[in-house]
């Protein structure tokens, strides 16, 4: 994935008249300098973005280029260990002794290594699947090794008890019948969820920056969530990277989270007590009826 960065270059008068009026862009490696943010400029770094196969940007805060962003999808994607960590603390449970649940279908590497570390913050790993027969060979061989995960295709009972869901790759949530006041942590780019569900869907998350912005000297005017993404995506680029080596860094850097967002505000505590109270009552109501 190519990531570009588009930034307003710094001129003297005359390269400003000179390269404002010939409609010229400065390309240096996956950084775009304009030497104004006209649209005429701005339509002719979109087709250059397109030219160069550039997937998403990152754009000084008074640039609109039109051209797509990035999500924060990578963010939630790789600091799930984290999040899940901070939805406890703020439940008020202790996470070694709490179950969560997994939709995922593609059988990756990466997917696998997210499980496994999942396994080692959590007391049960729930994945619910599409594709049943290879997670169900990845529930033998973690048993080998004395992880426990269970596996399920079951629409109806897979995600009725979850407290906590983390949606890997899921598109729609509608068929499955799940707990309509439970946490979903959402790291695919979109998810369907039926209209009666009134939990907390979890879509991005704000990181401390402080420990990694000496890397973005030049960048102070650009959205510091979108940098940290950016460089996640660098290290997913590179032929010797994976899931552990992303990880490391994110550990190394001392990135943690500061607020959970939903897709349009932050998720505030008071919202994580009131429904943890209402989820824990009702999971013992379902425990005692078993």
């Amino acid at each position: 994935m190519n990531i570009g960065y588009v930034k307003m270059d710094k001129l003297n008068k005359f390269n400003y008249v000179y390269r404002n009026l010939l409609k010229k862009i400065r390309v240096v490696d996956n950084y775009y300098y304009l030497p104004s943010n006209s649209e005429k400029i701005l339509s002719i770094v979109r087709e250059k973005l397109k030219q160069d196969n550039v997937d998403y940007i990152i754009q000084e805060k008074d640039i609109d280029c039109g051209y797509p962003e990035l999500t924060g999808k990578y963010n939630v994607k790789y600091m799930l260990p984290e999040i899940i960590t901070y939805c406890f603390k703020l439940l008020g449970r202790d996470v070694k002794m709490q179950d969560i649940y997994i939709c995922v279908n593609e059988f990756s590497k990466e997917n696998i290594s997210i499980i496994e570390e999942l396994c080692q913050k959590v007391k049960t790993v729930n994945i619910v699947t599409e594709h049943l027969k290879p997670f169900q060979e990845l529930e033998r061989r973690l048993e080998r090794k004395e992880i426990y995960i269970t596996t399920s295709s079951n629409k109806r009972k897979g995600l009725s008890r979850a407290l906590i869901i983390i949606n890997i790759d899921f598109k729609d949530l509608k068929k499955y019948n799940i707990n309509r006041k439970s946490i979903i942590v959402n790291s695919a780019p979109n998810i369907e969820l039926g209209k009666d569900f009134e939990g907390i869907c979890i879509e991005k998350v704000l990181l401390d920056t402080k420990k990694v912005m000496r890397i973005f000297s030049d960048m102070q005017n650009m959205d510091k969530q979108k940098l940290i993404e950016g460089e996640i995506i660098k290290q997913t680029n590179k032929n010797d990277s994976n899931y552990a080596n992303i990880r490391e860094s994110i550990i190394k850097n001392k990135i943690h989270i500061l607020k959970l967002l939903g897709k349009r505000s932050e998720i505030g505590k008071t919202e994580f007590s009131q429904l943890g109270t209402v989820l824990f009552q009702k999971l013992r109501t379902k425990s005692e009826k078993y």
